[in-house]
């Protein structure tokens, strides 16, 4: 009976240090993805960073000889002041050259940065709300995934709601700061994200934020009527946890940032931004 026990204590201690050395390696496993995304990521910066040429004249933001596509938003913004916000992350943010990040992959529209935070990744798009869940800018699989557009939105940010989700990675990166937005003074601290695309810079200036459901109407795309624009506007800003002075019309353009949130089931975290042209 005793050599009994003595071989169950065995085996019970040989299970249990198993079970732990398979968490740890699942743990370890995970932790060098994330580090394998985040080296992606960051080669990524390096590549997209337009140094400039010295054929280039002031005015360019891009390559010699490329001419820059005709911005379907700057004739639709409205004549609305939107507050004093600072502008210092328009100057930090570096001109991003679309065709080097064409050689990676001809999915990326765009690239969104938010100065002094980790968010400064490239924006892709596919053909379903899938693909990005799992997979890196340049295609290859990872948890870290990347920001995407919608797939049922325009890639020029013409729709009158264009979306851009990204994860709440327990790293804290990709999109794991937006739940931060529930804070009034963490808006203050970074109300405008920057935006780049192929047509040119956009600030980004958020104008409401909060916890929502993953159907709510805060994914609206199009609307049918300028009456349900409005009532849409008025909706999503009455929602917000946070205050802000930015004023909001139905011939503005909407870019919403969602990831997930953890305060109930199928929670979301979204954050609604007016989209701005940047004189250059």
């Amino acid at each position: 009976m005793k050599h009994l026990k003595t071989t169950a204590i065995v085996l019970l201690t040989v299970i249990c240090l198993g079970t732990a050395a398979f968490f740890i390696w699942k743990i370890a496993d995970q932790a060098m993805e994330y580090k394998r995304g985040d080296d992606v990521y960051e080669r990524m910066i390096e590549q997209a960073e337009d140094k400039g040429d010295p054929g280039e004249s002031p005015d360019s933001s891009g390559p010699v000889g490329s001419e820059r596509p005709a911005d379907p938003v700057k004739s639709e913004q409205s004549d609305e002041t939107s507050g004093d916000l600072p502008s210092e992350g328009e100057d930090s943010m570096p001109d991003i050259n679309f065709d080097s990040l064409g050689e990676i992959s001809g999915n990326i529209r765009a690239w969104l940065y938010l100065p002094d935070t980790v968010i400064n990744y490239p924006v892709a798009q596919a053909e379903n709300n899938s693909y990005y869940l799992y997979h890196l800018a340049d295609g290859s699989r990872n948890a870290n995934g990347c920001l995407f557009i919608d797939c049922k939105n325009r890639d020029d940010f013409s729709d009158p709601n264009t979306i851009i989700y990204g994860h709440h990675m327990n790293s804290g990166k990709m999109f794991a700061s937006l739940v931060k937005y529930a804070d009034q003074s963490y808006y203050e601290k970074h109300p405008v994200f920057c935006l780049a695309t192929k047509q040119g810079k956009y600030r980004l200036e958020i104008f409401s934020a909060y916890t929502t459901t993953y159907d709510s109407p805060a994914y609206t795309l199009k609307f049918a009527t300028e009456k349900e624009h409005a009532d849409w506007l008025q909706e999503i800003r009455e929602k917000s946890a946070i205050h802000t002075p930015v004023a909001v019309t139905e011939n503005d353009r909407i870019v919403t940032l969602s990831t997930c949130a953890y305060s109930f089931h199928n929670a979301r975290f979204v954050v609604h931004a007016k989209l701005v042209p940047i004189d250059e």
